[in-house]
This record gives C-alpha cells, structure tokens and sequence, in this order.
C-alpha cells in the first residue's frame, strides 16, 4: 500500500488473472453450462457469424459472467421489468465519490494520496452509498419510494460513482415546477443568508467546468461546444421543455464563485438537492425525471 501507483497495476494484474481463470473454466465445461434455452443456431446469428462450419464451436458465456452479454441483457431485462411493476422513475441522481472526505484522508500516511488508496476509496464509497440508498428509501427524502434500480461505475480518474434510479408512488411525483423547486435547486447560494457549509460544497462540489473556449481540453467539450450543455441560460422560473426536460430556476443574482481562475456563476451550477449535499459533501446531481420523457425513453429503447 506504500507503492502508489503500482498498487492499482497490481490489482488490474490480479483481477486479470481471476477472469482469465473464470474464462477458462466457462471453455473447458461449455456442455455442463448449456441448458435448452442457449440454442446453437440463434446464438450463431444474433453474433452475425453466417458460417454454419463454426456452429456449435462458439464459446456460450452464461448470464452468471460479470460483463458478457447475457449478463448486461439479463440486468436490461431486471430493469425493465421493475418499471412495468412499479411505475416509471421520478428522480435521477449521481452520486460521486470525494477524495477529501475525512474518511479517506484521516488513513492516508504522509505523502499519500487518495488515488494510491482503491481499496480505501471504494470501501468508504460503499459506505455511504449504503447511507445514501437508506435515506432514499427508508427514510424517504423524496417521498415513499417503492422501487430503485442503481449501477456503480468508476470515473477515468479511478473514483467511483453512482448512477440511481429511484421511483416514489404516483401521487409523490413531482409533476409542477414548484413541486420541482420544493426538491432542486441550480443556484449558488447566497454566502450572507443561506448556511456557510451549503455555498462551500456547491462551490466546490456542484459547480461544472470551466469548459469552452478558455479551457478547449476539457473533458466535456466535444466539437467545439460543451456535451452537458453548459452554461445554461439563466431562467426566472422553471419550466419544462417540448421534449419533457426540466429547465431549472437559474436567476442572475449577482452571486459567482471563482473556479480555476474563471468566475461561474448559476448558469453553471449542476442541480442539486440542498439536503443530499449538505449530509454527504459531494458531488450529487438531482435530476427531475418528467413522465412524458419516461414513456419516450422506454419506448426508443424498446424500438
């Protein structure tokens, strides 16, 4: 744990090897896996292999092998089907691993840093990544959630983060712009009326860039322009566009935060909710999920 970044070289190594070994032994026992349902012909064709000679040679990964395809369709097919029992989904939210929680930094040595710790970073993650589902769903911040589906992935940069799903009962269902406001705000608070902890994690946590023509090599510019759409224009009041996203209240208060040496302001804030940020002092995006761009997006994926 004292070789920085040949700790992460080490664990890639080790991971390859147990898949390597879990490859080889889906190889050498391909007769006992097969059940009825993989069919040699089907298979063959969905992979676009229209060479019969090879039939019945192909390697059939089962639904149980983390990433093949049967797995992602398999985790497809779960998610669907809670939709149709539960309802479409209400709130979208990201929840990002931070490297400066006092968690990870009070275990890190002297000249240690939080990306030579993985194993440390995703053990505290999890951690409240726990907390945070208990108060989606327990505690109901949202209101009475019934169901929630989530996937974790890992950042370029090796920080963990979560993408959640969650859907409350229909009448909770945030479907008017205050109701919306009541849950999201795209603000800087102001540092004189709201709490000094609030201006502080948005300030750090919640705002996005600087990209554009100053900072071209940012990760999100793509063909010259932002891919997230930043910054936003400013907006007195939310609405929702003809295509069912939410335009969130983004009033020019004055109020900027300097960042990288570029003054922000609201049109760059990413939404968020004011009780999520203050509890875990990360970067957490809320999003507001409109019913009508619910049925669009099912019916796009369905197609």
């Amino acid at each position: 744990m004292r070789c920085g970044r040949l700790v992460q070289q080490y664990i890639v190594d080790a991971y390859a090897a147990i898949e390597q070994s879990r490859l080889n032994y889906l190889r050498r026992n391909q007769k006992k896996l097969r059940a009825d349902l993989y069919q040699g012909l089907q298979d063959t064709l969905e992979a676009g292999d229209t060479d019969t000679t090879t039939l019945g040679t192909r390697i059939v990964l089962p639904s149980s092998f983390t990433g093949g395809p049967r797995f992602m369709v398999q985790l497809y097919q779960d998610a669907m089907a809670i939709c149709r029992s539960f309802g479409l989904p209400s709130y979208f939210i990201t929840f990002t691993c931070n490297p400066n929680w006092p968690d990870i930094q009070a275990e890190l040595i002297l000249r240690q840093t939080a990306t030579n710790r993985p194993d440390l970073v995703t053990r505290v993650f999890r951690m409240k990544l726990l907390v945070l589902m208990k108060d989606l769903m327990k505690d109901e911040v949202f209101g009475p959630t019934v169901a929630q589906i989530h996937v974790i992935e890992f950042q370029k940069r090796g920080l963990p983060h979560a993408h959640i799903l969650i859907i409350l009962k229909p009448e909770f269902r945030p479907t008017t712009p205050a109701q919306i406001d009541m849950a999201i705000l795209a603000k800087l608070p102001d540092p004189e009326m709201d709490p000094k902890w609030m201006f502080e994690t948005v300030s750090k946590c919640m705002m996005h860039g600087p990209c554009g023509s100053a900072f071209p090599n940012a990760p999100c510019m793509q063909d010259g322009r932002c891919s997230k759409g930043y910054p936003r224009p400013f907006r007195n009041e939310t609405s929702l566009d003809e295509n069912g996203y939410p335009l969130y209240r983004r009033r020019d208060n004055g109020l900027k935060v300097l960042v990288k040496g570029v003054e922000l302001d609201n049109r760059w804030v990413v939404p968020y909710n004011p009780y999520l940020c203050k509890k875990f002092n990360g970067h957490i995006n809320t999003e507001s999920i409109d019913i009508h761009l619910c049925r669009q997006i099912s019916v796009q994926v369905h197609l």
